[in-house]
């Protein structure tokens, strides 16, 4: 499920989001040398919902209030500008896909 999520959302959902939350946001990840094949803001989005599933799937909500300490941290240091929104829709978009995922892998383990 996590595969077939990731390869979905980030085909589809977070290039829709900054299409049209942020589409003024300059996409410098192209010219950057690639994090296991993948750009690097992919590669730390899949990282993200791979450790927050874990988390929960091991009985470890917490986790959450660690993902967004650091992701606040990580937006005050940085110097880009990015908008509050696709910030806010971004993060909220990834602990969504992450429950849905615990969620899909809780059920079918009940059936299997």
């Amino acid at each position: 499920f996590f595969i077939l999520g990731e390869c979905t959302v980030n085909k589809w959902w977070f290039p829709w989001l900054k299409r049209t939350i942020a589409p003024d946001i300059q996409d410098d990840d192209r010219s950057q040398v690639k994090w296991m094949g993948l750009p690097p803001s992919v590669f730390k989005g899949v990282l993200e919902r791979l450790i927050i599933t874990i988390s929960l799937l091991a009985g470890i909500p917490s986790i959450l209030i660690v993902f967004g300490t650091l992701k606040l941290g990580t937006r005050l240091s940085e110097n880009k500008e990015m908008k509050n929104d696709y910030f806010l829709v971004g993060n909220l978009s990834t602990i969504l896909f992450s429950v849905v995922y615990v969620l899909l892998i809780i059920e079918c383990s009940k059936r299997f």
